[in-house]
């Protein structure tokens, strides 16, 4: 995100990933936040921040060099259930699932781990 200065006035440019997952993710965490607060929303990390810890129905054995944002989903025993495809071009898993795990840069998660959830649903309204 930046500023661009042009003849008549300021406006701010914002290029998302080519990815369809990427930016949604791009979008719903740090795009959103910006236009809200282009808008005049005061306490804008209120919108951003509603995390709670869940307990992982799943295993994350191999940690990641980045940061993940992994699609999950509510399951009927209070877990999360992880969409089999993590591709950030699968976007089935982002309509698929409910909300995001923040998984940081070289974490693995072990079945029964509790982990930080951010339901879409809390962020987008």
């Amino acid at each position: 995100m930046g500023k661009w200065q042009t003849a008549r006035s300021d406006c701010h440019f914002i290029g998302l990933p080519g990815n369809p997952v990427s930016s949604f993710v791009t979008f719903m965490l740090l795009v959103r936040p910006f236009i809200l607060k282009l808008q005049g929303v005061q306490n804008v990390d209120a919108f951003t921040t509603k995390t709670i810890a869940m307990r992982a129905d799943f295993t994350v054995a191999k940690a990641d060099k980045r940061r993940e944002f992994l699609r999950v989903k509510r399951n009927a025993n209070g877990g999360l259930d992880l969409f089999a495809n993590q591709s950030s071009g699968v976007l089935t898993s982002a309509v698929w699932g409910d909300g995001l795990v923040n998984n940081p840069a070289g974490q693995t998660i072990a079945l029964g781990d509790m982990v930080q959830y951010t339901a879409f649903a809390e962020v987008l309204s």
